[in-house]
């Protein structure tokens, strides 16, 4: 398999900072257009949103005690 292009991996990036709410206005903004004709980069954007919404849904963060929480601080310090 070869090794993805500059230019795909700072597409990847881009992708993960636009999807994490990480990049600016400005940058997002400018991504999209980027993106905007592109059918292969719209697809992946596309692929990405739904595999974390897929995630979203099957996945569910366990809630533990507030005594838990306590416990585990106290026994590393951080009270």
């Amino acid at each position: 398999m070869s090794q993805p292009s500059n230019q795909e991996r700072i597409f990847r990036q881009k992708l993960t900072m636009y999807l994490d709410g990480a990049l600016s206005k400005e940058e997002e903004r400018e991504f999209l257009a980027e993106i905007k004709n592109s059918p292969t980069y719209l697809s992946q954007l596309q692929h990405e949103q739904s595999f974390r919404e897929f995630l979203r849904q099957k996945l569910s963060r366990k809630t533990v005690s507030p005594a838990l929480v306590q416990s585990i601080k106290s026994k590393i310090n951080l009270t």
